[in-house]
């Protein structure tokens, strides 16, 4: 018996354009993670106009770990998403582009962290 599109256990082949698709857009967001961490070490820049004992630090603190854990988050997260998605031969595309969006979103919220060290008149 010939089934088109299903393997000889039932189960829906692996899209091709699906796989390939998945890991251009996971290398497009390992990229754009390493910019992320690199763009981040530049957050201590926001001490520069601080005289002693002035700046809250605590805020440059938490900077790095949203801005670094969302990024190591987002990129872990993805890869073991995309490999449960190929196990289970759902669609795999979309985890790399909901990592992108993690990665951009928690640099956004560590910049806004950094630029609270220095405390406004």
């Amino acid at each position: 018996m010939t089934c088109y599109g299903t393997t000889a256990y039932g189960q829906p082949r692996t899209r091709t354009w699906d796989l390939v698709l998945a890991l251009v857009l996971y290398a497009c967001t390992a990229a754009l993670g390493l910019v992320a961490a690199y763009f981040t070490v530049f957050f201590a820049f926001a001490t520069d106009p601080c005289s002693p004992n002035k700046c809250r630090e605590g805020y440059l603190v938490a900077a790095f770990a949203v801005s670094w854990g969302g990024t190591a988050l987002a990129l872990l997260g993805s890869l073991v998403m995309i490999i449960v998605a190929a196990v289970k031969r759902w669609y795999m595309w979309y985890w790399p582009v909901l990592a992108m969006v993690l990665i951009v979103a928690t640099f956004v919220g560590g910049a806004v962290l950094a630029s609270e060290v220095y405390p406004r008149p």
